[in-house]
């Protein structure tokens, strides 16, 4: 299966809500080849994922371990450098997500979720400008993007969701 034909295949999985194949899927590629980035990263991904559905924070770890093996591999893969940045906000280190996230934006400018968890970082280490920049250019992506938008709304109302109240000193 072709790189991006395997991304296709597993981001469609995960945005049908079917985290766990997805995992599986992967689980079976990274048996085969440990040392795939591209499995690594969509991993991490689909880990984040789990973590939010479930509300289980050891999942973030996961994706965060997963994110930095994929990095060794490919240092410049946007999606391992998302992904690791968003496990970093969810496991209380914002300040340290935003060098991974900022990378990421540079890698691929066009990565919507790039620019979203970087707004996140951003909100939560208190640069509410850098944040709003950041929030605006994940919608000048993806108008339609019902996550960033409730994230949008959460930001603008001064809201936190509970799991990210730890970046907050």
């Amino acid at each position: 299966m072709s790189k991006s034909g395997l991304r296709e295949q597993i981001i469609t999985l995960l945005n049908q809500k079917q985290v766990e194949s997805a995992i599986l899927q992967l689980n079976r590629i990274l048996k085969s080849t440990p040392e795939n980035s591209q499995a690594l990263a969509l991993k991490s991904y689909a880990l984040n994922k789990l973590a939010n559905e479930r509300k289980e924070w050891k999942y973030s770890q996961s994706a965060f371990e997963h994110a930095q093996r994929a990095l060794l591999i490919n240092p410049s893969d946007d999606l391992a450098l998302t992904s690791k940045g968003w496990a970093q906000i969810d496991l209380g280190h914002a300040a340290e997500a935003l060098i991974s996230l900022q990378q990421a934006t540079m890698v691929n400018p066009r990565n919507e979720y790039a620019w979203y968890n970087l707004a996140w970082a951003q909100y939560l280490t208190g640069n509410a400008v850098s944040s709003t920049d950041s929030i605006k250019r994940a919608l000048d992506i993806d108008p339609g993007n019902q996550v960033i938008k409730c994230g949008k709304e959460l930001m603008e109302r001064g809201e936190i969701p509970e799991h990210l109240r730890k970046n907050v000193k």
